[in-house]
């Protein structure tokens, strides 16, 4: 992997990954590779896994970004901010637990050849997916059923409690490291 990532023109972190880092910010994704960015037009952090993309908790982008000892890590890149658009988005190989840097470009082109590389046979761009109509139902069944789900008070203070927990322990994480 790592010198696949340097063929395409990632630049390899010495920064350790806290083992607990997508958990806080909020990634349920199944990549190993997943793109890290903030965009400035919504003032939040991203994430593109090549199959999926969305927000993450950006408090918690910030509370890792922010830290002095990551800081000397990631100072001469540009991550983006409230008002300029990000240069560099931060790769994250789950599978290896490492961090590199890359351009935009060079971060999707990375991704569309090594996200997924099983199903990128199936999503390539041009290429029209056909669905039996019991399967649309299907999926707009399951689309429904989650819109539909109410979320109750004591749902929220859960979901709630249990992000500070892992945000206090990715604080701890970071002391550690000075």
């Amino acid at each position: 992997m790592v010198t696949r990532a340097l063929k395409a023109g990632m630049i390899p972190l010495f920064l350790p990954v806290p083992p607990m880092f997508e958990r806080c910010l909020g990634y349920k994704g199944e990549g190993r590779f997943v793109a890290l960015f903030w965009e400035h037009f919504d003032e939040l952090c991203f994430h593109d896994d090549f199959l999926n993309s969305g927000t993450l908790d950006s408090a918690s982008w910030l509370l890792f970004m922010q830290h002095p000892f990551v800081r000397r890590h990631v100072l001469s890149f540009d991550f983006g901010s409230a008002d300029f658009p990000a240069r560099h988005w931060l790769l994250l190989d789950r599978e290896a637990r490492r961090f590199y840097v890359g351009e935009r470009e060079t971060v999707e082109s990375f991704l569309d050849t090594e996200g997924f590389p099983a199903a990128k046979i199936s999503a390539m761009p041009g290429r029209q997916t056909t669905i039996t109509l019991d399967e649309f139902i299907s999926m707009a069944g399951n689309i429904e059923e989650v819109l539909g789900q109410e979320l109750y008070p004591a749902e929220m203070m859960k979901r709630l409690q249990e992000q500070q927990a892992v945000c206090s322990e990715l604080r701890e994480w970071l002391k550690r490291l000075g």
